[in-house]
């Protein structure tokens, strides 16, 4: 039985709109559609798909007429754009279940992993007689980062819990000292209906080598941690990355989870609950993914100043590895380097 992973559900499928978590219009991350009828290669219109053992008919088949783009969680930009049936950069795919209509924005695996901030489609047309090759036939790792509520921040006054942490505060950073926070963006998520690929990672006390993390330790599955690799390279890697490490596991048991941003001017490595990770980055692209209140706070926060791009290698705070190579990796992280990184 054909399967098709990856997909983005939205509470519609509208042209030239912006879809993000922080805007309510992106609900989540499905990972699996199952299909005999997909067994053909196709996605046609009337074939029956089963997601999460209920079943649906596909009823509208789209695909971009003009330039979109994925907004990934450094700011940068992966665009999308019309192409041939045989293999879409983008399929937009209507379902029914009597009543139940829902709406999905499904990637070519060409992308690979991505941590997305929002989605931007430009314009939209029907496919040609109905179908269009099957796409996202690899479960790659797609997800968003940020902190637990309760997570303890490293400042010049002590440790702090993220959520009490304001605006302006200062927090210390591995490499540029005491920088105060420009922003903070919070996303609660409840388990009853949010995505379960959604709930965070815990780190066991010492899972990454001694007082690292001094406690347990909750973030978002694609939220990067500092490691070290086996020559001595400080490297992120997506936590998700690390469950094969001993203490290192899904919170299967959480219902419920507020997830906070920390933004500074540029990306950094502070310290959670005593372990070198990053901090959000607010990029041009990555403003896009947040409400428009949220943008304007921003804007004014920052002024007239343009911030650097994280597409750049040189602007990211250390090198960074993606989830299948972090995952290759993740036994042999070096465990025994200094705490202060």
């Amino acid at each position: 039985m054909a399967e098709i992973f990856d997909l983005f559900e939205v509470t519609d499928i509208s042209e030239n709109t912006t879809y993000s978590q922080a805007a309510g219009n992106l609900l989540g991350i499905v990972d699996s559609m199952t299909s005999a009828d997909l067994n053909d290669g196709e996605f046609d219109r009337g074939d029956d798909i089963q997601i999460g053992g209920v079943t649906y008919k596909i009823n509208q088949i789209q695909e971009p007429s003009s330039v979109g783009s994925f907004t990934l969680g450094d700011g940068s930009e992966q665009s999308f754009s019309s192409g041939s049936e045989y293999n879409l950069d983008v399929v937009f795919l209507t379902v029914l279940n009597g009543s139940d209509i829902r709406y999905f924005i499904i990637p070519n695996d060409s992308y690979g992993d991505m941590n997305v901030q929002s989605i931007q489609t430009g314009n939209l047309n029907h496919v040609a007689f109905s179908d269009a090759s099957t796409i996202s036939t690899s479960d790659n790792d797609i997800n968003v980062v940020c902190f637990v509520a309760g997570t303890m921040i490293k400042t010049p006054e002590g440790d702090t819990a993220v959520e009490e942490v304001q605006i302006g505060d200062l927090v210390l950073t591995r490499d540029n000292g005491p920088q105060n926070v420009r922003a903070i963006l919070v996303r609660e998520l409840d388990f009853s209906t949010a995505p379960k690929r959604l709930k965070p990672i815990l780190f066991e006390k010492d899972s990454l080598g001694p007082c690292r993390p001094n406690s347990k330790l909750y973030v978002s599955p694609q939220h990067r941690m500092l490691v070290k690799d086996q020559s001595g390279t400080a490297v992120l890697v997506p936590a998700k990355a690390l469950t094969s490490r001993r203490g290192i596991r899904v919170a299967q048991g959480k219902r419920q989870v507020t997830y906070i941003h920390l933004v500074f001017s540029k990306h950094e490595i502070i310290y959670a609950n005593g372990t070198p990770t990053e901090s959000f980055f607010p990029g041009p692209m990555a403003l896009k993914a947040i409400p428009e209140s949220c943008r304007a706070e921003i804007h004014d926060i920052f002024g007239g100043e343009q911030p650097c791009r994280t597409d750049d290698p040189k602007k990211v705070a250390a090198p960074i590895l993606h989830f299948q190579e972090a995952r290759r990796q993740a036994l042999s992280f070096v465990e025994n380097w200094p705490v202060e990184g």
